[in-house]
């Protein structure tokens, strides 16, 4: 993730979330999850061995995506994702919050951030560095994503920048940079059943218990 990444994203949600707050006019975001206070989706691809074997630089092996909202809408839901890597038997995770954008890929120069991403209009979301689940919490930036609903309701695009900084469950604290190749940057994902997000939600939600002072 380079600092241009990192600036550029960030002005992006800025904009998304100004453009969210100026009208409730409907988007392909609210497909995928209706805005309303509460509510949750999750959408899921885990990939099989013959798939993996026809493509040997994709390393992502199976990836999650959990949005939801909270009492207060804010813009856009949160988003939650989990991904598994070949040789990694644990997921990591990262947190952050979207917004449907028109130019949801467009840098303030007007070039596009994420090259495999064509269309214009997207869900921006930004990133944290780590989940909001300990006493104090950072702003610190760890990321840029963008998310559109696929042919229908049920499926969901995502696209991964070049990296995110991003966590385990045993240790949250710990900031992770994380590289995603070519092979690894755009994902077809599914819906199912809220309860199959029940491990991202924890790992994001769960409250990290302070650490005893000395």
């Amino acid at each position: 993730m380079t600092l241009r990444n990192a600036f550029t994203a960030a002005v992006c949600l800025l904009l998304a979330n100004i453009a969210a707050l100026a009208g409730t006019r409907a988007s392909p975001l609210d497909d995928l999850i209706a805005p309303k206070g509460g509510n949750s989706a999750c959408f899921i691809r885990v990939y099989d061995a013959d798939h993996l074997r026809k493509h040997p630089k994709q390393k992502i092996t199976a990836i999650t995506v959990w949005l939801r909202y909270g009492p207060d809408l804010n813009g856009g839901p949160d988003l939650g994702i989990a991904v598994r890597r070949r040789g990694d038997p644990k997921p990591l995770f990262a947190q952050g919050g979207c917004a449907w954008n028109a130019h949801a890929n467009r840098d303030t120069s007007d070039r596009r951030m994420i090259d495999e991403f064509k269309k214009e209009a997207g869900g921006a979301c930004m990133m944290l560095a780590r989940p909001e689940v300990f006493e104090v919490s950072s702003a610190e930036e760890g990321g840029f994503l963008i998310v559109d609903r696929g042919k229908d309701a049920n499926t969901m695009l995502v696209y991964l920048d070049a990296g995110l900084v991003m966590v385990k469950r045993v240790d949250r604290a710990k900031q992770l940079d994380i590289d995603f190749g070519a092979d690894d940057r755009v994902f077809l994902l599914h819906r199912t059943d809220p309860e199959d997000c029940a491990a991202v939600e924890d790992a994001l939600t769960t409250p990290e218990p302070a650490k005893p002072r000395r």
